[in-house]
């Protein structure tokens, strides 16, 4: 008698699937697989930060010619519009063969299409790092038009901003003023067509808003349009001789210090008595600050940036400020 194919195969595929299922659980077909590491974020530190219209924002990154030639320079950024986050779009960029070296802030030329991307000149001696970019943006391509030496002789500028008064244009500025109980907020007129600077700069002091909690002055600026500057002062583990600095810890405040008016036909920056605190962050290192104008009678809003070394950077938009 011949047996019948197809209840012959039936048969030997019980008979194995019995095999498998009297082994114990630690057989190898049914260990479980060990998943692919993945990094946390993919986004770099963000030193600078401008807003660009609708949901849209541009950053710098940080990176230094000697050992990071080939680093992304700037970033475009769109805010999240679901839970997969913030999107952007690293650029490298140069200027007839110029890299630019340790861009640490962005500033916004109001009515205009142009931006200033600042190197920080961290090193008096050596002017060829001592530049300003003038940069036009279109979608995710970001191109420099201009190379202007610094007007002045830095040593660690992070935060810069431009405000508009009376038709005049000035540059703002502020040493970093790392352990200084200190630093000068600087100001100087120029033509942002040509990128002529005047020779007289006019500066004034201001204190660090929290001594006790902040050893970085000022690391950021910006001036709303009505003429309200915003800045930010941090803790950085670097600058407090900590080891492994590049894992923090990290804090930092976002104040409005003062205000851009005009005195007698001549912008001028008037301090505020105390600096208003706007936020107060532990853990982050913010690095830049934006202003987001509202779109109806609605207060701006504040958009801050982080620099968190190993750990990358971030955008949030803080709460809006609701006084005592």
């Amino acid at each position: 008698m011949i047996a019948h194919p197809n209840r012959q195969v039936t048969v030997i595929s019980l008979t194995v699937l019995s095999f498998f299922l009297l082994q114990p659980f630690a057989c190898k077909c049914f260990a479980q697989k060990k998943g692919k590491q993945s990094y946390a974020s993919n986004l770099a530190d963000l030193s600078g930060l401008v807003w660009l219209g609708s949901d849209a924002f541009l950053a710098v990154h940080d990176a230094k010619v000697a050992d990071e030639r080939f680093d992304p320079r700037v970033v475009t950024l769109q805010l999240p519009k679901d839970i997969r986050g913030v999107t952007f779009k690293d650029s490298r960029i140069s200027f007839q063969g110029i890299i630019p070296n340790d861009l640490e802030s962005a500033a916004q030329i109001p009515n205009t299409k142009w931006i200033l991307l600042s190197e920080s000149g961290d090193s008096k001696e050596d002017a060829s790092i001592q530049r300003i970019f003038k940069a036009t943006v279109r979608g995710n391509r970001v191109r420099i038009r201009s190379v202007t030496p610094w007007p002045v002789l830095i040593y660690n500028v992070e935060a810069t901003a431009v405000a508009r008064v009376d038709g005049d244009y000035i540059f703002i500025f502020a040493e970093r003023a790392s352990r200084q109980q200190s630093t000068e907020l600087q100001w100087i007129k120029f033509n942002p067509r040509t990128m002529k600077f005047d020779k007289r700069v006019n500066r004034v002091t201001f204190a660090n808003p929290d001594p006790a909690r902040y050893n970085r002055v000022i690391v950021g600026l910006d001036v709303d349009s009505n003429g309200t500057i915003y800045s930010v002062a941090a803790y950085d583990a670097e600058t407090a001789g900590l080891p492994n600095p590049d894992n923090g810890p990290y804090a930092a405040g976002v104040y409005a210090i003062g205000t851009v008016l005009s005195d007698c036909g001549e912008p001028t920056i008037q301090l505020f008595q105390e600096p208003t605190c706007l936020s107060t962050t532990d853990g982050y290192k913010i690095e830049s600050v934006a202003v987001r104008p509202a779109s109806d009678d609605s207060s701006a809003q504040i958009y801050i940036g982080t620099d968190d070394e190993n750990y990358g950077g971030t955008i949030r938009l803080l709460p809006p400020f609701i006084s005592n």
